[in-house]
């Protein structure tokens, strides 16, 4: 019998290979901007004010250094406008010590400007920072006023002015949110506000820190040109007898006409414009011919024209009275100069010691010199003061602006004036009469002046009943 064989032997089973677990890569997230790296970023005020500047994002500023860099803008900015007086004071710059104190007022405004971003931002930041913030519009203000002055066309003042105000809201708006984490837009708007009433505020009480001036041409000429102050002025009656002399005096029946130009500033060649434009445009309406007197203040020429000083004004009447029939002609007086509040108009020409003409002097020389019958035109700030001493049925009283308002175009820069641009040389050759000049020009100003957003200066007006009559039938040419 036969051995069984044997089963063959079991293989071993391998165990079941497991697939190695491959390591799970992340899903690549999109790059993040450089500019939002650089915003999410915080930095203190050194890195984050050229940002600012260029109107970037920046996520958040530290306090750290906001002092210091307080300190450093106050003096670029110091810097920046020394400089840019020197440049525009060449060729012979001279340095006025006398107006450096005017820096403390810009120093001021910027305390100011610093209380109000914090005062209405929420949550409240700390005054450090609002204030490194505020110090840091200082310079870029100044260098683009600078820029627009000097190469902008002033036509387009209102549309520099909307640019500049936007560029101030975005500039603190972006400060602001990066030191409270939140967006401040009524904190920007508010101290925008406070921004335009501190430029006009400065322009118009005219502080301005000029440290550097040109030298005064009369203080640098030859001697032999320029005489001696008290020698000019001792020869302005001569000077004015010799354009009274071609004034005959009329017998005839109807009334003339005389006139009398009084251009108050010898520094801006505008007063002295104004007041020949007024010389032509009344001689034509009115007939005037040569029955005219111009006393004017122009640095330019100090040896033609007799100057307009107080003595002079109150010469000039008496010898135009000698030669009218004072109870049936009649006198237009035009005066263009600088004002101030309370009715008085500035007199300057060079380094000539001239006192100003307030409305009591004025008044008093009308008076004087017995003119019955006066149309008096004014341009100047704050010239509608003049108006009550001047007032009666016989007077016609025109002002360019209110006693408590400023008039503007004053600048060596222009030909004319606001003024004198709406009344002489628009207004008045196509009126009907006087009140129908003013009230045009009056408009056209209140248009003008609204669309540049600055304060109306409303020009005023005092019409006697008598002389309007009288000049209704005037036989002009």
């Amino acid at each position: 019998m036969s051995e069984p064989e044997a089963p063959p032997p079991v293989q071993p089973v391998p165990p079941p290979i497991e697939p190695v677990p491959r390591p799970i890569e992340p899903v690549p997230r999109p790059a993040e901007p450089l500019e939002r790296r650089g915003a999410d970023a915080p930095r203190n005020w050194f890195t984050a004010l050229p940002r600012l500047w260029c109107l970037r994002p920046v996520g958040a500023i530290r306090s750290a250094q906001a002092a210091p860099a307080t300190l450093a803008l106050g003096a670029v900015t110091i810097e920046l406008w020394v400089a840019i007086d020197w440049l525009e004071s060449r060729p012979d710059p001279q340095f006025t010590a006398a107006n450096v104190p005017l820096f403390a007022w810009y120093a001021l405004a910027t305390l100011a400007l610093a209380a109000v971003l914090r005062w209405r931002s929420k949550p409240t930041p700390g005054f450090a920072d609002v204030l490194a913030l505020a110090a840091g519009l200082a310079p870029v203000i100044l260098i683009l006023l600078t820029l627009a002055v000097a190469y902008l066309n002033p036509d387009w003042l209102l549309g520099e002015a909307i640019l500049g105000g936007a560029y101030v809201l975005i500039y603190l708006a972006r400060g602001l949110r990066a030191i409270t984490g939140k967006s401040q837009h009524t904190a920007a708007f508010t101290a925008l506000v406070l921004l335009v009433g501190f430029i006009w505020l400065s322009d118009a009480f005219n502080v301005i820190p000029d440290v550097w001036n040109p030298a005064d041409a009369a203080a640098t000429a030859d001697n032999d040109a320029n005489a001696d102050g008290e020698a000019i002025l001792f020869e302005q009656a001569a000077r004015i007898d010799r354009s009274l002399a071609p004034i005959n005096r009329d017998t005839g029946a109807e009334p003339e006409a005389f006139f009398l130009g009084f251009a108050g500033v010898g520094d801006e060649k505008e007063f002295a414009t104004e007041i020949g434009l007024a010389a032509t445009v009344l001689g034509e309406r009115y007939g005037i011919g040569d029955r005219r007197v111009a006393l004017i203040n122009d640095e330019r020429d100090l040896e033609r024209m007799p100057l307009a000083t107080v003595s002079g004004l109150k010469y000039a009447l008496r010898g135009l009275a000698a030669r009218m029939r004072v109870d049936r002609d009649v006198l237009f007086l035009s005066i263009s100069s600088h004002g101030s509040r309370g009715g008085v108009i500035a007199v300057s020409n060079s380094e000539l010691p001239l006192r100003e003409l307030d409305d009591e002097d004025l008044a008093d020389a009308l008076r004087e010199s017995g003119i019955k019958w006066r149309v008096i035109i004014i341009s100047a700030c704050y010239a509608g003061a003049f108006i009550d001493s001047l007032r009666d049925p016989q007077s016609i009283v025109i002002t360019a602006a209110a006693a408590d308002r400023a008039s503007f175009g004053c600048s060596s820069d222009r030909d004319l004036t606001y003024f004198g641009e709406a009344f002489y040389r628009d207004a008045l050759p196509k009126a009907l009469s006087l009140r129908d000049a003013f009230d045009k020009a009056k408009a056209a100003l209140a248009m003008r002046e609204r669309q540049e957003g600055v304060t109306p200066s409303d020009p005023q007006a005092f019409f006697g009943a008598d002389i309007e009559a009288k000049l209704a039938a005037f036989a002009g040419p």
